[in-house]
């Protein structure tokens, strides 16, 4: 939806390019994960923050109240702010490529910029702010519930999740700053539903105790528990049946892929055996709905691993079935959702090719003949992504500068909600780029070279491009790499000094 950003500015009416503004035009700051490829927006921010919120926000307001003084014009403000860690300022940056279209050079232009930016990490979560106030819209939302951060990042090391790389190393929350913070956001919003939010929940050690606690505080309250992120080698039967002796929900499982094969070059590191005893384990515990999450496209991929999609849905209808009748809750419902893989910067996958929507599309439907062939097709039900926004995902999420030109073209030429099948224009989109000399095969059809420079290199994360080489590498091989607290796999993110990597050191 990066046209919805243009959108945003005109109807402000802010000029769209940062050249174009002037003193009367408010600065425009970008943040949060695609802001760790910001080059194909560049041209639309003044600046963009990478890193954690919590970091350098006071700083960045103290340099502003500094210039506010002096009376300079915006480019004293950004070169002030670009000296700030973490503050990447496009206009102080130029790129040049060479005749194969690939990254040649991108390097600063002023003695402010740095050459690189580094990531800003919040070392101490339990010491942060965060809300005990939430905003509480007038209108009815989609999700009316608290949001509590547990911990963030995460120890797994899925080698196809950007979120996995960026936010490590993993730093857990206290369990009486969540005691503490969950009592006063309930109270404050009135909601009578609490996430507890984390890339993989069941990784917090202190889960069971802050359910529980949960539980005690508010089961005649009617408050209930969502769960996100879960594991299921890691969610214990105890803590599904506290959960549910409040309300029941789905639950919602990630294998990501159907067979054992690629669940190994993805490093999911689970075996079918488990992924079957997890979800008995929640049979047991009274669920009958159980949303499963899959990906098709992963590099490697062979029909069988598609059909293994199918089958596992069935082997985990077949486990409810096998329970006592009066030990059911009714029939049994499987939700089978696969996304399209689109590689993402930061990744180990970051040099491998994309599916076309073509080769995407074919295999989309041989699941679905797959699973209307399984014992227990009825109580199947698969849901899919649209393959052509996808592709334009993918162009996105590893593009350079150039594609600022094309997002401009789209927008002009009436693109806007571009992931609203209703209002997507893939005509468009594709005009645009060949407009401009681009193709979409250029940026989700090829493997890159081991050494190829890529947009978002100047930004430095922590676990280094060479971690994450190897991490390709394994993949290929099928090797699995155990988790952070399993054995330190020295990705890197040990330079913050913080979370799991102290951990491992103490």
């Amino acid at each position: 939806c990066y046209t919805n950003i243009l959108q945003v500015l005109d109807l402000s009416q802010i000029p769209l390019k940062a050249v174009d503004r002037t003193m009367e035009d408010p600065f425009v700051i970008g943040g949060g994960p695609c802001s760790y490829n910001p080059e194909p927006i560049a041209d639309f921010f003044d600046m963009f923050y990478i890193g954690e919120g919590e970091t350098v926000y006071f700083d960045l307001m103290d340099a502003y109240k500094e210039w506010k003084k002096t009376g300079e014009d915006r480019v004293a403000f950004l070169k002030r702010a670009a000296q700030i860690p973490g503050i990447y300022v496009p206009m102080f940056y130029e790129a040049s490529y060479n005749e194969d279209g690939t990254l040649a050079d991108f390097y600063p232009i002023c003695e402010e910029a740095p050459k690189k930016v580094i990531k800003q990490v919040e070392d101490k979560m339990s010491d942060t702010f965060y809300p005990e106030k939430p905003l509480v819209p007038y209108t009815k939302a989609t999700q009316e519930r608290v949001v509590l951060e547990i911990q963030r990042g995460c120890i797994r090391g899925c080698r196809f999740c950007q979120a996995g790389m960026l936010y490590r190393p993993i730093r857990p929350r206290s369990l009486e700053f969540l005691k503490d913070h969950a009592r006063k956001m309930l109270e404050s919003t009135g909601y009578d539903e609490i996430s507890l939010s984390s890339l993989s929940s069941s990784d917090y050690k202190e889960l069971p105790e802050l359910v529980y606690w949960l539980i005690d505080e508010y089961r005649d309250k009617g408050v209930n528990i969502s769960l996100p992120s879960l594991r299921i080698d890691a969610f214990a039967l105890d803590v599904m049946s506290k959960v549910q002796d409040i309300r029941k929900s789905s639950l919602t499982f990630a294998p990501e892929a159907g067979s054992q094969r690629m669940r190994n070059v993805i490093n999911k590191g689970l075996t079918e055996e488990v992924i079957l005893k997890g979800a008995m384990d929640a049979f047991r515990g009274g669920w009958n709905r159980v949303k499963l999450y899959f990906m098709l496209g992963l590099p490697g991929e062979q029909e069988d691993d598609i059909a293994g999609i199918a089958e596992l849905s069935d082997k985990i209808a077949r486990e409810y079935y096998t329970l006592p009748k009066d030990q059911r809750n009714g029939k049994v419902n499987i939700v089978t959702s696969t996304s399209i893989f689109v590689p993402k910067p930061f990744t180990p996958f970051q040099w491998a090719p994309m599916n076309t929507k073509e080769q995407a599309k074919e295999k989309r439907f041989f699941l679905l003949d797959k699973i209307k062939n399984q014992l227990n097709a009825k109580s199947i039900k698969y849901n899919c992504h649209d393959a052509d926004v996808s592709e334009l995902e993918g162009v996105f999420a590893r593009g350079d500068r150039r594609l600022n030109d094309v997002i401009l073209q789209a927008y002009q030429d009436g693109c806007f909600y571009d992931a609203w099948s209703e209002y997507f224009h893939y005509d468009r989109w594709q005009k645009a780029m060949e407009d401009h000399g681009l193709t979409m095969a250029f940026y989700n059809g090829r493997t890159r070279d081991e050494d190829e420079l890529f947009p978002w290199d100047f930004i430095d994360i922590g676990v280094t491009k060479e971690f994450m080489l190897r991490e390709y590498k394994r993949s290929l091989a099928e090797e699995v790499t155990p988790n952070c607290r399993a054995k330190c796999a020295g990705c890197g993110a040990a330079k913050f000094g913080c979370g799991v990597c102290v951990e491992a050191r103490n």
